[in-house]
């Protein structure tokens, strides 16, 4: 016995137990009764054979991470039914053990880009802890649990490549500012009608809200068939802070100071060296849609969740 445990110490002492950040102790955002939640579609530009070499490999490994996670929730599944003891003696538990829950699915998924050497490359822990989220809301958690009706949805199981054709993202924080963890929308609507301003347009139109004021029929835009991805600012920007001498503090620029058109951008994989993924955003160039747009896009604050959807747009040619 005593053998045993000192073995036991040893080990634990070469290889100690994995730490994880824990709960939030600070109250958790929940959005409001009275606020509605609307959706808006913005084709991607993809023409860049770098781009979409880059996104044709994002949502290859993204779909081979939820082609895994659908495998062991079947897996886990089976044996979640095949204990009949256990599950009578405690089903929640038994559920637990075997990892039928949001964090045990977001563990498996750790796990499998942990082990994986070409994973890092490309996806973030934060994109495969949501897509481990919706595995277990659209697929384990129906079949575990009876709906309204009483009914239960059938085992999980492997979709098809066709078929996966959304890589969910990750909410902004709404109690710290800037932060975004998975895709980011970067630039203003004014920016995007600067760059590429219809040659047609009234001089008197400078403002997204005069543009929105048109008649319908009048071009706002006039954007080139293949977009080019806006570069990264940079330089020094100026801070509200002064140091001790009396001199104005300043900060390398971001892509939180980019004022041109609009672009979707993903930093990529931790392991990666190819730096940001920037995907132009192509807009309506009738003034007919502008006031969606302005709607949408003028205030930066109501922008909450960014998911990138894969669909064959034959005019745009893009995402």
């Amino acid at each position: 016995m005593t053998a045993e445990l000192c073995e036991t110490a040893a080990s634990f002492d070469a290889a100690p137990a994995r730490r994880y950040r824990g709960r939030n102790k600070g109250k958790r955002w929940t959005r409001g009764a009275d606020i509605e939640l609307a959706v808006i579609r913005l084709p991607l530009d993809v023409h860049d054979p770098g781009i979409r070499h880059r996104t044709e490999g994002l949502f290859w490994a993204m779909w081979s991470v939820k082609r895994a996670l659908q495998r062991d929730g079947r897996d886990a599944v089976d044996a979640y039914w095949a204990g009949d003891v256990r599950r009578e003696r405690d089903a929640k538990v038994w559920r637990l053990q075997l990892g039928l829950s949001r964090e045990g699915m977001e563990r498996c998924a750790y796990r499998h880009m942990e082990s994986s050497r070409h994973l890092a490359h490309h996806v973030t822990k934060a994109l495969v802890m949501h897509q481990a989220d919706e595995v277990f809301e659209t697929s384990v958690s129906r079949h575990l649990f009876l709906d309204s009706s009483g009914r239960r949805h059938g085992r999980p199981r492997a979709g098809r490549w066709w078929d996966y054709t959304r890589i969910p993202g990750r909410a902004r924080s709404h109690t710290i500012s800037r932060k975004w963890e998975t895709f980011r929308l970067h630039g203003t609507l004014a920016g995007h009608l600067d760059t590429y301003r219809n040659r047609n347009l009234d001089h008197t139109v400078t403002t997204p809200e005069q543009a929105a004021a048109l008649p319908a029929g009048t071009g706002v835009l006039e954007q080139p068939r293949h977009l080019p991805a806006p570069m990264r600012p940079t330089g020094r920007i100026q801070t509200s802070e002064v140091t001790a001498k009396g001199t104005t503090k300043t900060r390398a620029a971001t892509w939180w100071d980019h004022t041109g058109p609009l672009a979707v951008v993903f930093t990529g994989g931790a392991g990666s060296r190819r730096g940001d993924l920037v995907l132009p955003v192509r807009l309506p160039s009738g003034s007919g849609r502008w006031p969606r747009l302005v709607h949408f896009l003028t205030n930066p604050d109501t922008w909450h969740k960014i998911d990138l959807v894969r669909e064959r747009r034959l005019l745009a040619g893009g995402l």
